[in-house]
Protein backbone atom coordinates (compact mmCIF):
# COMPACT_ATOMS: atom_id res chain seq x y z
CA UNK A 1 0.00 0.00 0.00
CA UNK A 2 2.78 1.97 -0.31
CA UNK A 3 0.33 4.69 -2.15
CA UNK A 4 -1.11 5.29 0.78
CA UNK A 5 1.22 4.30 4.12
CA UNK A 6 4.37 2.51 4.89
CA UNK A 7 4.55 0.42 8.29
CA UNK A 8 7.85 0.67 10.06
CA UNK A 9 7.49 -2.76 12.42
CA UNK A 10 11.07 -3.04 13.05
CA UNK A 11 11.13 0.90 14.32
CA UNK A 12 12.06 0.90 17.97
CA UNK A 13 10.88 3.41 20.42
CA UNK A 14 10.05 3.95 24.19
CA UNK A 15 6.62 3.51 24.10
CA UNK A 16 5.75 3.53 27.54
CA UNK A 17 8.23 6.80 27.76
CA UNK A 18 6.09 8.58 25.28
CA UNK A 19 2.23 7.55 26.42
CA UNK A 20 3.66 8.45 30.42
CA UNK A 21 4.56 11.49 29.16
CA UNK A 22 1.69 12.63 27.08
CA UNK A 23 -0.13 11.48 30.40
CA UNK A 24 1.09 14.21 31.90
CA UNK A 25 0.64 17.26 29.82
CA UNK A 26 -2.71 19.78 30.88
CA UNK A 27 -2.23 21.94 27.67
CA UNK A 28 -4.04 20.18 25.36
CA UNK A 29 -5.37 22.31 22.62
CA UNK A 30 -8.43 21.69 19.83
CA UNK A 31 -6.62 21.42 16.35
CA UNK A 32 -5.59 24.83 15.19
CA UNK A 33 -6.15 23.92 11.52
CA UNK A 34 -9.53 23.03 11.76
CA UNK A 35 -10.40 25.44 13.80
CA UNK A 36 -9.13 28.06 11.26
CA UNK A 37 -11.79 26.24 8.76
CA UNK A 38 -14.81 27.02 11.65
CA UNK A 39 -14.56 23.71 13.20
CA UNK A 40 -13.78 23.19 16.74
CA UNK A 41 -12.07 19.92 17.39
CA UNK A 42 -12.38 19.99 21.25
CA UNK A 43 -16.21 20.41 21.62
CA UNK A 44 -17.26 18.26 18.02
CA UNK A 45 -14.83 15.48 17.73
CA UNK A 46 -12.97 15.19 20.91
CA UNK A 47 -9.55 15.88 18.84
CA UNK A 48 -6.63 17.42 20.97
CA UNK A 49 -3.31 18.37 19.76
CA UNK A 50 -0.12 18.86 21.89
CA UNK A 51 2.69 20.30 20.46
CA UNK A 52 6.07 18.88 22.69
CA UNK A 53 9.26 20.89 23.63
CA UNK A 54 11.22 18.76 20.48
CA UNK A 55 14.10 19.05 22.81
CA UNK A 56 13.32 16.25 25.11
CA UNK A 57 15.45 12.88 25.56
CA UNK A 58 13.00 10.84 24.90
CA UNK A 59 11.74 13.08 21.09
CA UNK A 60 15.74 13.01 20.55
CA UNK A 61 16.14 9.30 20.70
CA UNK A 62 13.01 9.50 17.68
CA UNK A 63 15.23 11.60 15.90
CA UNK A 64 18.47 9.64 16.28
CA UNK A 65 16.56 7.42 13.70
CA UNK A 66 15.35 9.14 11.66
CA UNK A 67 18.18 10.08 9.11
CA UNK A 68 16.49 13.50 8.15
CA UNK A 69 16.54 17.07 9.22
CA UNK A 70 13.17 17.76 10.87
CA UNK A 71 11.41 20.68 10.63
CA UNK A 72 10.78 23.67 13.65
CA UNK A 73 8.02 21.77 14.68
CA UNK A 74 8.20 18.09 13.84
CA UNK A 75 6.12 16.41 16.89
CA UNK A 76 2.66 16.33 17.93
CA UNK A 77 0.77 14.59 20.43
CA UNK A 78 -2.71 14.12 19.11
CA UNK A 79 -5.55 12.31 21.73
CA UNK A 80 -8.96 11.35 19.75
CA UNK A 81 -11.39 10.30 22.34
CA UNK A 82 -13.69 7.61 21.90
CA UNK A 83 -17.09 8.95 20.63
CA UNK A 84 -15.18 11.43 18.64
CA UNK A 85 -13.98 11.35 14.65
CA UNK A 86 -11.28 12.61 12.58
CA UNK A 87 -13.16 14.51 10.34
CA UNK A 88 -11.86 13.47 6.07
CA UNK A 89 -8.68 15.82 5.89
CA UNK A 90 -5.76 16.74 3.58
CA UNK A 91 -2.74 18.48 6.05
CA UNK A 92 -2.15 21.42 4.84
CA UNK A 93 1.47 21.80 5.64
CA UNK A 94 2.61 17.93 5.74
CA UNK A 95 3.29 15.36 3.29
CA UNK A 96 4.84 12.32 5.00
CA UNK A 97 3.92 11.85 8.66
CA UNK A 98 5.29 9.10 10.90
CA UNK A 99 2.22 7.90 13.13
CA UNK A 100 3.74 6.32 16.33
CA UNK A 101 0.84 4.57 18.49
CA UNK A 102 0.87 5.18 22.16
CA UNK A 103 -2.94 3.21 23.03
CA UNK A 104 -3.22 -0.58 21.71
CA UNK A 105 -5.28 -1.19 18.78
CA UNK A 106 -5.99 2.03 18.04
CA UNK A 107 -9.22 2.44 15.02
CA UNK A 108 -7.27 2.87 11.81
CA UNK A 109 -7.32 5.06 9.41
CA UNK A 110 -8.86 5.32 6.13
CA UNK A 111 -8.36 7.04 2.79
CA UNK A 112 -11.01 8.41 0.01
CA UNK A 113 -11.44 9.27 -3.52
CA UNK A 114 -12.77 12.33 -4.76
CA UNK A 115 -16.77 10.38 -4.92
CA UNK A 116 -16.63 9.70 -0.82
CA UNK A 117 -15.39 6.30 -1.78
CA UNK A 118 -12.48 4.23 0.61
CA UNK A 119 -9.69 3.72 -1.52
CA UNK A 120 -7.09 2.28 1.59
CA UNK A 121 -7.76 1.50 4.95
CA UNK A 122 -4.70 0.84 7.58
CA UNK A 123 -4.64 -0.63 11.18
CA UNK A 124 -1.97 0.53 13.49
CA UNK A 125 -0.05 -2.50 14.85
CA UNK A 126 3.30 -0.55 14.69
CA UNK A 127 4.87 2.92 13.96
CA UNK A 128 3.77 3.88 10.43
CA UNK A 129 4.33 6.70 7.84
CA UNK A 130 1.17 7.94 5.96
CA UNK A 131 0.48 9.83 2.98
CA UNK A 132 -0.85 12.84 4.19
CA UNK A 133 -2.25 14.46 1.45
CA UNK A 134 -4.69 12.22 -0.11
CA UNK A 135 -7.90 12.50 1.77
CA UNK A 136 -7.85 11.09 4.95
CA UNK A 137 -9.66 10.16 8.18
CA UNK A 138 -11.26 7.78 10.76
CA UNK A 139 -15.08 7.95 10.85
CA UNK A 140 -15.66 6.01 14.04
CA UNK A 141 -13.69 6.24 17.20
CA UNK A 142 -14.62 3.41 19.82
CA UNK A 143 -12.03 3.76 21.88
CA UNK A 144 -9.56 6.60 22.76
CA UNK A 145 -6.41 6.65 20.14
CA UNK A 146 -3.39 8.52 21.41
CA UNK A 147 -0.39 8.57 18.55
CA UNK A 148 3.08 10.88 18.27
CA UNK A 149 3.09 12.10 15.28
CA UNK A 150 6.31 13.07 13.35
CA UNK A 151 6.50 15.53 10.17
CA UNK A 152 8.56 13.69 7.95
CA UNK A 153 9.71 16.97 5.31
CA UNK A 154 9.69 15.33 2.02
CA UNK A 155 7.90 13.93 -0.57
CA UNK A 156 5.28 10.89 -0.84
CA UNK A 157 7.81 9.76 -3.90
CA UNK A 158 11.30 10.48 -2.10
CA UNK A 159 9.67 8.42 0.77
CA UNK A 160 8.53 5.80 -1.08
CA UNK A 161 11.95 5.41 -2.81
CA UNK A 162 14.34 5.77 0.28
CA UNK A 163 12.62 4.50 3.29
CA UNK A 164 14.65 2.46 4.31
CA UNK A 165 17.48 4.68 4.44
CA UNK A 166 15.64 7.31 6.14
CA UNK A 167 14.65 5.20 8.75
CA UNK A 168 17.66 2.96 9.18
CA UNK A 169 16.42 -0.12 7.33
CA UNK A 170 18.20 -3.12 6.92
CA UNK A 171 18.34 -3.69 3.01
Amino acid sequence: MYDYFIELPDFVYDKEGLFLYQHHVTMWKPNVHFAKAGLDTGKENSWFDYYPNKDLTILQEISSIINLDLNSKPYKFTKHLAGGILPWHLDPQRQCVLMIPLTDSPEGLQWINGKGEVIADHVYTCPTVINAKVMHGCPLITKDRIFLQVDIPCSWDDLKQDYKYIFNVPV
